[in-house]
C-alpha cells in the first residue's frame, strides 16, 4: 500500500479560534526575544519551531558578539552563550525566562491528529500530518493528512483486537481517523487554485 494525502480545508470553528490565540501568543513572544536580541546587539533570537528551545542569536558580520561570552554553532549558524562562564550563564538565565509558544502545528492534537512525529510509514520514510494557510482576517486553512487505502475488514478487526487488548499500532489508528464536521475534503489543485487567487489578489 503506497501513501498518499488527503486534503482538508476550514474556515471556522474551535481551531481557528486556538490558532489565532497562538499567532497572538507568538507575536508577544517575539517582542521580547527581540528585545534581547537589541540588549546583546543581535539582528533577531531564533527558537526551533517545533520544541520551543532556543537556536541562537544572528549577528551582522559587522557587529560580531563577544567570543569570550558567546559561541559559533556551525550547524545552525547562530551564536550561544557559553555555560562555562558567569557572563554567558546570565545571558542564559534571562534566555530562559523568555516565553515558549507553541507551534501552530499543534492543533492538529485538538483534531486527533499527530503533530511533527509520523505515524505512516511507506519505504522506511515517515509522513506526519501538515498545516499551513492565512490567519485573520481570511482564516483559510489547510490540512494535509498522510493516507493508505486499507481493507475495512482489517480495520475492523484491528478495532476488535485494541478493544480486547490484544494488538496496538499507531498506524492503523491513524487510519480509523475522522476529520471534524466543519473541514472540508478537497482536491490538491483546488487548494492550489485558491492559494494562487490569494496570491493575485494581494496588493503588489
Amino acid at each position: 500500500m503506497s501513501v498518499y494525502q488527503r486534503y482538508f480545508r476550514f474556515t471556522d470553528g474551535p481551531l481557528v479560534v486556538e490558532i489565532d490565540r497562538l499567532f497572538e501568543e507568538r507575536i508577544a513572544a517575539g517582542k521580547l526575544y527581540q528585545q534581547l536580541s537589541d540588549k546583546y546587539g543581535a539582528q533577531a533570537a531564533h527558537t526551533y519551531e517545533q520544541s520551543g528551545t532556543f537556536a541562537g542569536f544572528k549577528f551582522s558580520l559587522g557587529n560580531q558578539p563577544d567570543k569570550t561570552v558567546f559561541r559559533f554553532v556551525v550547524k545552525h549558524r547562530m551564536w550561544l552563550p557559553r555555560k562555562n562562564v558567569p557572563a554567558g550563564k546570565a545571558v542564559w538565565a534571562e534566555i530562559d525566562q523568555l516565553p515558549k509558544p507553541q507551534p501552530i502545528d499543534s492543533v492538529l492534537s485538538q483534531a486527533g491528529l499527530s503533530t511533527g512525529f509520523p505515524e505512516v510509514w511507506d519505504g522506511g520514510k515517515g509522513y506526519a500530518p501538515q498545516i499551513w494557510g492565512y490567519g485573520a482576517p481570511r482564516n483559510i486553512w489547510f490540512v494535509s493528512v498522510p493516507w493508505k487505502d486499507v481493507d475495512p475488514a482489517k480495520l475492523a478487526k484491528y478495532e476488535k483486537e485494541k478493544a480486547e487488548g490484544t494488538r496496538r499500532d499507531g498506524e492503523l489508528d491513524s487510519f480509523m481517523w475522522t476529520p471534524p464536521a466543519n473541514w472540508a475534503e478537497v482536491k490538491r489543485w483546488e487548494i492550489e487554485k485558491e492559494v494562487d487567487e490569494i496570491k493575485a489578489s494581494e496588493p503588489k
